[in-house]
């Protein structure tokens, strides 16, 4: 892979290119998806977040790993 597809800005993952962009806006509608999906057959909005938060905790932990493994890292 010649050019990085995420640089590091502090603890986050910019994107740099196409497919980068395409990654994080997939990962962001995924969210909203599983927060829509999960708010329809939940009774208490307690329920709702506490299911969401494990789901949006398991998709930012993927983007991350993935940024960080195609990602370029910098080094001091």
């Amino acid at each position: 892979m010649k050019s990085p597809l995420f640089k590091r800005k502090g603890i986050f993952f910019v994107p740099t290119s196409l497919i980068g962009w395409i990654m994080l806006l997939s990962g962001l509608i995924y969210a909203v998806y599983t927060f829509i999906d999960i708010d329809r057959r939940s009774h208490s909005v307690s329920d709702t977040l506490i299911n969401f938060v494990f789901n949006l905790i398991i998709i930012a932990a993927v983007y991350s790993l993935v940024a960080y493994l195609s990602g370029k890292i910098k080094s001091k």
